[in-house]
């Protein structure tokens, strides 16, 4: 009996990138031809989406059900990786925070005013001490902050913002 990889065990299939077209559809969807089967509406997320943001990416049919997982989008064509990226941008939008303007806690919420990459943005935060942290704990470099609305916002480098925006987000990192 022949010894059977991982991925053979867990039934996952790898997304040949010769064998997959990407296509922009109507309504904002993309849709993918794999081996002769149409799927319109598929889902893209990232399994490691901080550590490996461009590297196993799971596509799945408009039902949830996986269809594979593209191990890397660097193996594909310009025009088909503009589109797998077009839609994980979509999808992981996270303007860069780069200075905090004003925070106030009311009734349990925290009220954020900050200038962004992308311009000033005014959010609420539930449950600050869950919902601001350290993307990785051991670094503690990069912060998420995820809003009511599950928007994301990030901090690239902690250290290097001024102390003003640093002290209203530091009594939330633990």
């Amino acid at each position: 009996m022949a010894e059977k990889n991982i991925t053979e065990l867990a039934e996952i299939v790898i997304i040949d990138p010769s064998s997959a077209v990407f296509a922009p559809e109507k309504g904002g969807y993309i849709s993918l031809s794999y081996k002769g089967t149409e799927y319109k509406k598929v889902k893209l997320n990232r399994a490691l989406p901080y550590r490996c943001p461009n590297e196993y990416i799971c596509v799945s049919d408009k039902d949830g059900k996986e269809i594979g997982i593209i191990k890397t989008i660097d193996d594909f064509s310009d025009e088909q990786k503009a589109v797998i990226e077009g839609e994980l941008d979509k999808l992981y939008y996270s303007p860069a925070i780069t200075r905090i303007i004003s925070a106030k806690d009311r009734m349990g919420y925290m009220y954020f005013e900050v200038e962004t990459t992308v311009g000033k943005r005014d959010f609420a935060v539930r449950d600050a001490s869950r919902n601001i942290k350290f993307i990785d704990p051991d670094r503690k470099a990069s912060v998420q902050i995820r809003d009511v609305d599950g928007n994301r916002y990030i901090v690239e480098d902690f250290m290097a913002l001024d102390s003003s925006s640093a002290k209203k987000i530091e009594p939330f990192l633990v």
